[in-house]
């Protein structure tokens, strides 16, 4: 049951977020690189790290669930994080129903990733 909640989870957050058409470019879907030296993944990493960090404490995250959002954060794959980071975008953005569909989204992917 929680691989299918996953999969609904994700499929409704590639919808809202306009993905999997066909002028997505190539460096966009190109497989997460690791740490490497002269990569830019590191920096990247903590950037849309703060972005979700940054969009959970505007919508009124205390102290404590913010440090266990960040907890789960740094357990998290790149492609998991631009996932999630993508979403705060949309948090942080002018309200609606939008809105409260991406902060749904993004809180159940960092409780079931």
């Amino acid at each position: 049951m929680s691989k299918l909640l996953t999969a609904i989870i994700l499929s409704l957050a590639v919808t809202l977020l306009g993905g999997g058409s066909d002028e997505t470019p190539a460096a966009e879907v190109a497989p997460p690189t690791r740490g490497l030296a002269g990569s830019t993944a590191i920096p990247a990493r903590r950037t849309e790290t703060a972005k979700v960090l940054l969009a959970l404490g505007r919508r009124g995250g205390d102290r404590a669930t913010l440090r266990k959002a960040a907890d789960k954060l740094a357990t998290l794959n790149d492609g998991q994080i631009r996932l999630i980071a993508s979403l705060s975008e949309r948090v942080v953005g002018e309200g609606g129903p939008a809105t409260d569909v991406a902060l749904l989204l993004l809180t159940a992917l960092l409780i079931l990733s």
